[in-house]
């Protein structure tokens, strides 16, 4: 019976077991920026995982920390991190990785594909804001140019919120929340980006915005997470843009 079982299974199968059988172990800085996400899908999914964080994230001269290129190359992969270890399951890109996470995080297996899509719209404007306000930070483009991009997102994210409760309905926030907590929250480069083109978002103008991400960091699994992280890497800040909470 054993050996019919697995023959059926088949190797895909098998790969699938030797995979849940470990904790995942996400390779990233010890910043917000493209890490972040995975690192809360795992907290509010109920998904114990490793943690392999980059400190510090930069050298003396302000560029990534040297090193991490053997990690994706050893896998076939670019010169970049994040970079998620699963078993058999490498990855990289970050919403990958992302969701990923979140279809194997127990505390998510009930969600519908709707409300796996709403996530996934929200994880790629996260992206998408992420490559906009690192391009400041690495001089790609002048501070004058992202005020208007920065507003235009706002203005959609504003709009795409409930005026109560969770993005998708339920009593626990889902990757969508959590892409708005890291949007208006995390640092490097969310915060810090807008910050210095004197763009920040407020609560008084976007506050169905800020009301989801301080009720998605309030999630009790969530803020064990962000009390207990080591490097504190949603609000690392290792360059002294933010002005004290």
């Amino acid at each position: 019976m054993m050996a019919r079982s697995f023959s059926r299974m088949g190797m895909s199968g098998m790969r699938q077991v030797r995979a849940m059988s470990s904790k995942p172990v996400l390779n990233y800085f010890s910043i917000c920026g493209r890490g972040e996400m995975s690192r809360l899908v795992c907290a509010a999914g109920e998904l114990p995982f490793e943690d392999k964080a980059w400190a510090p994230a930069f050298d003396e001269t302000g560029g990534w920390r040297q090193g991490y290129a053997a990690i994706g190359n050893a896998f076939g992969f670019p010169s970049v991190l994040p970079i998620l270890e699963h078993g058999d399951v490498k990855l990289f890109q970050s919403v990958a990785i992302e969701s990923y996470l979140a279809s194997i995080s127990p505390k998510f297996s009930g969600l519908t594909p709707a409300q796996k899509g709403v996530d996934l719209m929200f994880q790629s404007i996260r992206s998408d804001i992420n490559g906009t306000t690192e391009s400041l930070l690495f001089k790609k483009i002048e501070p004058g140019d992202l005020p208007p991009v920065m507003e235009k997102w706002y203005g959609i994210i504003e709009g795409l919120l409930p005026e109560s409760g969770f993005i998708n309905g339920l009593d626990f926030p889902t990757p969508a929340d959590l892409s708005v907590l890291v949007i208006a929250k995390g640092c490097m480069p969310f915060q810090a980006a807008p910050a210095i083109a004197g763009c920040s978002p407020t609560p008084k103008k976007y506050p169905k915005m800020f009301r989801v991400a301080t009720n998605a960091a309030a999630y009790p699994p969530v803020a064990s997470y962000l009390a207990a992280s080591e490097h504190q890497t949603l609000k690392a800040d290792p360059f002294g843009i933010m002005p004290p909470e």
